[in-house]
Formats: C-alpha cells, sequence, structure tokens
C-alpha cells in the first residue's frame, strides 16, 4: 500500500467526503471515495510519486469517446473543470516546488524539477481537475506508462495540507511522524455558513487524547493544525477547551465525536470542526393538526434561500419531529417541499414557516446563541386530491419463484409507492389529477443445482414483465387494476 492510499484510508474529513458525495460536480461524475479506519502508517517508499507542485499548463491529449458538440464546455488554459467530458485524459504539467518520493530521483544527478500529471482516461469520473498557477500536493500512482492522479489519492490543494506537509517532510527525513494530526475549524452545518465566511482554523486551543490509560495533550498553532506523537494503540475519545457555545463535531453528525481506535504505529489524520451548540426541532403538521407520516424540510440562512438550491436537510422521523442540529445564532428560513413536487404518498404543496405558500409571507425564524428553539413547526394547506388504486396480480400457469416490484409511473410529478395489503394484491395512491403507466416484474430466482447433477435443458429468463396498464386519477371508476404475467418461455442452453 502506497502513502497515498495510506492517507486515503487513514483520511477523515466528513466534510470532504460530504462535498465528495452529495453536492459537487465530482458528485455529477458519480465518483465515490471509501472511508476506513486508521492504520498503520507505511511511511514513503521509492516506488511513490508525491510531491508539492504548481501547474503551469493544461491540455486535453486524447478521448475515448466522440468529439463533444462545438458549443461544450472545453478545456480551457486554466485547466478548469471540464464538464460532459470525463472520458478524456487531460495532462497537466508541474513545476516540482518540493519532492517527497520521486521514482528513481536518485539515479538523477540533477533533482527532477518538471512532471506531467494526467487525469481522465479509465479514472475519468474520480479525475482530479487541477488548476493552472494554483499549488497542490500530489499523489499519483502510474498507469499505461503514466502518472495519475484521482480526487480519492490524497491529492489536494497545498492551502489544505498543512497538517500534511510537515508529516510528509518528516518521513522523506526520516524524522519523528505524528500519529494523529490534522486541522481545527471553526464551522457551521453544510449549506448554513454565513455569506464569505469560510471555515476559520482555531488557534490556540488545547486538544487532548484520552485512553483508559493514556493522556495526550497538545495545541493548535496559528493554522489550527495539531499534532499528537507517540500515540499507544487503543481507544481514544478527542476532546479541546473550545470558546463558549461551541462543540467538537464531525459536522455532519448530531452530538460530539465518537471514540475512535488508534493502532500502534499510526500517522492518522484527522481533521475535526468547531459547531455551534444551537438547535431547531419541529413538527410538519397536515391541514387536520396531525404530523405527516413523510415529510422532510430543509433549513437556509434568512436571503439565502432559492428553490433551485438545496438547503440543510432534514427528516421528520417517526416519533413526529424533524431537528436541525449544531446551528448558529442568526436568522433563517423554514421550507417543506422545496422543489414543490406533486408527490401521491406526501400531497401537499411547498410552504414555508409556519403556514406559507410564498416566501414573502414566511416568517424568519431567530435563533440566539447557544439557543434551542424546540417547537418550529410548519402547518401545511388542503393538499392535491388523492384516491386510492388496487392493483391485483396474476400468473398464467404455475408461478414461478421469484422476487415482484409495481411501477407505477406517471406522466407528471412524482411516481407513487406500492403498499402490499395481502398476497399478489397490492395499492397505490394516485392524484386525480395525474396519469398514470401501472406494470409489474419479477425476477426469477434460479434454481440451485446440486453437485454433480446435469444442468437443465432449458432455462427460465432472468426476469418476465406484465404489459403496462394506463390509467388516469380522474376515472374515480377504475379502482382495480388487473396486471398478468405472461408464462416465462424456457430459453434453450
Amino acid at each position: 500500500m502506497n502513502l497515498g492510499q495510506a492517507f486515503l484510508r487513514n483520511l477523515r474529513n466528513l466534510s470532504a467526503i460530504l462535498l465528495i458525495a452529495c453536492a459537487t460536480p465530482v458528485a455529477s461524475r458519480a465518483c465515490t471515495c471509501a472511508e476506513s479506519p486508521p492504520g498503520q502508517c507505511p511511511g514513503v517508499n521509492t516506488g511513490e510519486t508525491i510531491f508539492l507542485g504548481t501547474v503551469t499548463d493544461a491540455q486535453v491529449v486524447a478521448s475515448t469517446e466522440p468529439p463533444a458538440p462545438v458549443n461544450a464546455p472545453q478545456a480551457d488554459a486554466t485547466g478548469g473543470p471540464i464538464d460532459q467530458i470525463a472520458a478524456r485524459v487531460i495532462r497537466y504539467h508541474f513545476h516540482i516546488d518540493e519532492s517527497f518520493a520521486i521514482p528513481n530521483a536518485s539515479e538523477s544527478a540533477t533533482p527532477l524539477s518538471e512532471i506531467d500529471i494526467f487525469s481522465g482516461g479509465k479514472d475519468g469520473d474520480c479525475g482530479y481537475r487541477f488548476k493552472k498557477g494554483d499549488q497542490y500536493v500530489v499523489f499519483a500512482h502510474a498507469a499505461d506508462d503514466r502518472l495519475f492522479a484521482t480526487i480519492c489519492s490524497g491529492t489536494r490543494e497545498a492551502v489544505d495540507a498543512k497538517a500534511l506537509i510537515p508529516q510528509l517532510r518528516a518521513m522523506r527525513d526520516g524524522g519523528r511522524v505524528a500519529a494523529v494530526f490534522g486541522v481545527l475549524r471553526r464551522s457551521d452545518p453544510p449549506f448554513l455558513a454565513p455569506p464569505d465566511d469560510p471555515d476559520d482554523p482555531l488557534s490556540d486551543v488545547t486538544l487532548r487524547l484520552r485512553s483508559k490509560y493514556d493522556r495526550f495533550e497538545t495545541s493548535t498553532n496559528g493554522d489550527g493544525v495539531y499534532s499528537f506523537y507517540d500515540v499507544h494503540a487503543g481507544e481514544y475519545q478527542f476532546t479541546a477547551d473550545l470558546p463558549p457555545q461551541m462543540e467538537l463535531t464531525q459536522k455532519i453528525f448530531k452530538g460530539g465525536l465518537p471514540p475512535f481506535d488508534i493502532p500502534e504505529g499510526a500517522c492518522y489524520e484527522y481533521d475535526v470542526f468547531a459547531l455551534p451548540t444551537g438547535q431547531i426541532r419541529g413538527t410538519v403538521l397536515g391541514p387536520d393538526g396531525k404530523p405527516l407520516s413523510l415529510a422532510s424540510v430543509e433549513l437556509y440562512r434568512a436571503g439565502t434561500y432559492s428553490d433551485k438550491k438545496p438547503g440543510l436537510w432534514s427528516f421528520q422521523d417517526s416519533r413526529g419531529y424533524f431537528e436541525f442540529d449544531h446551528v448558529g445564532p442568526g436568522e433563517y428560513t423554514l421550507v417543506y417541499n422545496r422543489t414543490n413536487r406533486q408527490d401521491p404518498n406526501s400531497p401537499y404543496p411547498r410552504t414555508f414557516y409556519p403556514d406559507a405558500t410564498n416566501l414573502s409571507d414566511a416568517q424568519t425564524i431567530t435563533l440566539k446563541e447557544d439557543q434551542d428553539l424546540p417547537k418550529v413547526d410548519i402547518t401545511v394547506g388542503e393538499g392535491y386530491a388523492t384516491r386510492q388504486l388496487r392493483v391485483k396480480l396474476k400468473w398464467e400457469g404455475k408461478r414461478p419463484k421469484g422476487s415482484v416490484a409495481l411501477v407505477a409511473k406517471a406522466e407528471q410529478g412524482e411516481n407513487p409507492s406500492a403498499e402490499e395489503v395481502a398476497e399478489g394484491v397490492y395499492e397505490f395512491t394516485i392524484l386525480e389529477s395525474g396519469n398514470y403507466a401501472i406494470s409489474a416484474y419479477e425476477d426469477i430466482t434460479p434454481p440451485l443445482l446440486r453437485p454433480g447433477s446435469k444442468p437443465p435443458a432449458c432455462t427460465l429468463p432472468a426476469r418476465i414483465e406484465t404489459p403496462a396498464v394506463k390509467i388516469a386519477g380522474s376515472d374515480t371508476d377504475t379502482k382495480e387494476v388487473l396486471l398478468t404475467f405472461p408464462e416465462p418461455a424456457c430459453q434453450s442452453q
């Protein structure tokens, strides 16, 4: 395992994971970076390529797909995001500002000062998009006689590597490497940061690692960087002497930091955040004053709401409550059904706190320092007219073993979900204003063959489907639909 892979495995910066998974253009390319617990530190070796460098040029050098349309985004002089061409290979030319591990560098009398790093191709979904003129710590792996970088390798902007760079130098020079290190920042929950208010590093804060047997203490420097050395193996709790009304947490989860296990000889990068301790809690109520069984809400800083931009999301649980944790002082807008979707299973239009259908009529929620607001309720108005549709299933011939799923495809609005009320009998809630195509499919379970037995002369298909039946929600006389599966045809081997 190389150092880049190890730092990826050790990385627990959950805000970065959230951005990768949920919010950035990278997510639109469907890349997922795994998170693993801390492991032993591998150090660096001559087979790795790790350096601090500045991008001096960026060019698209190859493509594995047809040329993009003339008006499609192209690689520009900055080497910035190149959407719609993820399968292309981009070459970034770097000036090496500092080398940590360069293969075969010791064989050359002159230190390597320039290097090409590629992105895309087979790693297109996870390709790192560098920008010309910016400085990065790069972890590159060799493939097809080239060096490639991905968003999952540990590569990052140099400004985000202030805790990492000293440890890379120590590994290169045979020095003392921290067992646990990272950056402490003051922050807000995703989507709730005030305008032009980045995550600020917290300096001169005392941090502690405590296990059943050991106590370690350190302080952050002016960049918020901390380091713990010579940490023995064990389960540790991380604490800090924070400013009032702040809590050490993982930014996207409720509560404080959970304990974590450190193995002997670790070099574990662990960025942590100090968030405010305010809470907003409430219920989405139906026109009858009862909690909706299915509801989600989003929270925005006042003045930042847009029906095209997500806010901090919360789901109303089985107890009939939604809750926002670690919310800082300020003014907020709360909305149910932001996109105003027509959902038969929750058939109510967009509603702002406390009961407004328009943003201009909404009330702003004011939260003070370290305050809890336990009853911030939204009451929705009359919903879209709905009705029940029962669906019965029938099989021509003997029913094969398998799993059945029903689909109601809406011409507009959301597709309703089915509830099984008896064997082979389902119910949908549909909008009276909608039109639907109702169908079902069954994934057939293949038979198990005993050891030594001959395979059957023919096999059943992997899936059988019913013809779709079109239903108008306004046709209230049609209360039941029969879907018939054809007898599966035998497929020859």
